[in-house]
């Protein structure tokens, strides 16, 4: 459970202003039955292995090389809840501008209709430069999440398998070898898989 609450989670969540649905819920709804509606997030992948828990013999112990320099990419991933279809991009850094630039990729894959993103509360979500991009996109909207409740984002339980089928307590030669084994992953994730996944 996270240690801070959003205080107005609850109305957030569960009750729009003269509604009895959700906020998310009503938000779909308004987007309408056409509309591509994703939930939304962003995980980082680096060359030094992320270490987990592990199986081995008593009385020995795993030893896991690491790198000599770490890097890192940043990876935005949007799940369509209406379809199963996975949607990312991998950029050098976590910044607003990369963040616009996932934006206007999703605006490439899906250029027809309405697009509804459901993200947490992330400073580069709400920066004054996406405000500015979104009034100039207006067929994508955001709809945010609860502040502390990352819980709410299923996108989050994609991260955990790409972490542990991938990341964990292993080191990739180079960061090429490294994205091409996250490609593989997410080339390999079926429709029906990334919703199960999700749990959507």
């Amino acid at each position: 459970m996270p240690r801070k609450l959003d205080p107005d989670k609850a109305l957030k969540q569960w009750q729009v202003a003269g509604s009895a649905l959700p906020a998310v819920a009503q938000a779909v709804l308004e987007a309408g039955p056409e509309a591509a509606v994703f939930y939304a997030d962003e995980s980082r992948i680096e060359l030094l292995p992320l270490i987990r828990a592990s199986w081995h013999w008593i009385g020995s112990q795993i030893r896991i090389p690491t790198p000599g320099t770490n890097d890192g990419r940043t990876i935005f991933g949007a799940l369509n809840i209406r379809t199963g279809h996975w949607s990312y991009l991998m950029r050098q850094s976590l910044r607003k501008e990369d963040f616009i630039a996932f934006l206007e990729h999703l605006l490439v894959e899906y250029p027809n209709g309405r697009v509804l993103l459901i993200v947490d509360n992330f400073s580069s979500h709400k920066a004054n430069l996406v405000r500015d991009w979104l009034k100039a996109n207006e067929r994508l909207s955001l709809q945010f999440l609860p502040t502390y409740c990352s819980d709410l984002n299923p996108v989050e339980r994609i991260w955990l398998q790409l972490k542990n089928q991938v990341a964990a307590n292993r080191l990739y030669v180079s960061m090429d070898v490294l994205i091409d084994t996250v490609n593989s992953f997410f080339a390999k994730m079926t429709l029906d898989q990334a919703l199960v996944w999700a749990s959507v």
